[in-house]
């Protein structure tokens, strides 16, 4: 018996800590590389999502997704963050063409 709620305690606090840590992560995550890097770190918040970058290299978290077009995000990314080389979102990463063509759609492509 004594054995039996040691490991029903033991469950039930890796439940705990598995919610907490699934709670604390970010709904929404993407990535996008830069043609201009930055020359120090930088924040910018795009549609309600933190956009770090350093270097060329930008990572975006957010609580929610923000957009329903994956074109859509990616333009709102270049508009704010300058001409992409790549952008990747929720996993899917954008094929050259359409990279090309969202900065196009942003104003800063060619």
């Amino acid at each position: 018996m004594r054995m039996l709620a040691m490991v029903s305690a033991v469950a039930i606090g890796t439940a705990a800590m598995c919610n907490l840590v699934s709670a604390a992560a970010p709904v929404y995550v993407a990535q996008a590389t830069i043609v201009t890097p930055v020359a120090s770190p930088s924040e910018t918040e795009i549609a309600g999502v933190t956009w770090r970058c350093e270097g060329d290299q930008c990572e975006g978290k957010g609580e929610r997704r923000t957009m329903d077009s994956y074109m859509k995000e990616c333009r709102k990314v270049a508009e704010a963050l300058g001409e992409l080389s790549s952008y990747t979102s929720r996993g899917r990463a954008m094929s050259k063409r359409d990279v090309q063509n969202c900065n196009k759609l942003a104003g800063k492509g060619e």
